[in-house]
């Protein structure tokens, strides 16, 4: 679980497709939402989800949401990406 703002969860251990969606939850996308945006079915987001929570050290999507907002900067390549795909 977080215990703070300033414990940087391990985010190298993402797969791409993971910082892809965990981007992506960070802009408040739902998971259908998410997988529209994605271009990937909402079952297969729900199991990114679940990976996120596991890697991440986490016990909620909340959590995810909150490191993906938190951690911005460190996740993404592009500072402007605003949660969907060029």
């Amino acid at each position: 679980m977080l215990q703070s703002a300033d414990e940087s969860p391990d985010l190298e251990s993402l797969t791409d497709r993971e910082r892809e969606v965990l981007l992506a939850l960070g802009t408040g996308g739902t998971n259908r939402l998410v997988a529209r945006r994605l271009g990937i079915a909402e079952r297969t987001v729900k199991g990114h989800v679940a990976s996120l929570v596991s890697k991440l050290g986490l016990v909620s999507r909340l959590e995810v949401v909150a490191v993906a907002i938190l951690h911005h900067r460190r996740i993404c390549p592009n500072p402007k990406w605003n949660g969907t795909p060029p």
